[in-house]
């Protein structure tokens, strides 16, 4: 599955779905919520008890969504946990009224994790591919961490033309790229290297409209779904 987020309207249904089922939106910015609600659409026929890893999990978006779900048996890896994120699953835990922590975090590469081989039914990936991560080795952990016929969902800036971004240009203190077409198809290709294929057989989208302006460009959101097939 290939998908590109095309305009403003998508953004809002995806907002409006997530409010209108009573899940967690995304608190930094409304057009993360595309990104949600493609999870979402990947996850909603997993069996609850599948475990689940956060590859990248920044401010526990993902992470929330998904324990709001149900999912029993989820994980997060991130260069930082801050005390902030740990906190929050005390907060998750005091209004639930449960002494089941709701996700555990693991500071780390996600490029090099010391999670068992064939731990995880899935492993989510949102908005880091494109801060310096290298490919290849996301791929071969990710193949090692994933179960046969696991699922790795993956989502990054995007826009069909090359968009150059200046070296000093770093949110958050790390490099920063917007992927094109090219790109895309050289990770599609990576990705059949290290036994994974589409989870279904697609193309590349042509893209409508440069729905994200953030850190002086413009661009949108790519959201590619693998399965581990070898």
């Amino acid at each position: 599955m290939i998908k590109v987020l095309q305009n403003w309207e998508e953004i809002k249904e995806a907002g409006e779905f997530l409010s209108s089922n009573v899940l967690p939106k995304h608190g930094h910015s409304p057009e993360k919520n595309w990104d949600l609600y493609q999870l979402h659409s990947v996850v909603e026929s997993m069996p609850k008890e599948a475990e689940i890893i956060d590859l990248g999990c920044g401010d526990l978006f993902a992470l929330k969504l998904l324990h709001a779900l149900g999912f029993k048996n989820l994980y997060g890896i991130d260069l930082c946990v801050s005390p902030r994120n740990r906190l929050r699953q005390g907060f998750i835990m005091l209004k639930e009224r449960s002494l089941r922590l709701p996700f555990h975090l693991c500071k780390g590469d996600l490029t090099k994790t010391r999670f068992p081989s064939g731990m995880f039914g899935l492993a989510v990936c949102i908005s880091v591919i494109e801060h310096g991560v290298n490919i290849e080795r996301l791929f071969a952990e990710t193949h090692r961490l994933l179960k046969p016929g696991g699922i790795l969902f993956i989502t990054t800036d995007y826009w069909e033309e090359e968009i150059m971004v200046a070296q000093d240009n770093k949110p958050f203190g790390q490099s920063w790229r917007i992927f094109s077409k090219k790109d895309a198809e050289n990770i599609i290709n990576t990705a059949y290297k290290y036994g994974f294929s589409l989870f279904e057989n697609s193309f590349v989208p042509a893209c409508q409209a440069k729905c994200i302006v953030w850190n002086e460009q413009e661009y949108t959101f790519l959201a590619i779904v693998f399965k581990k097939t070898s």
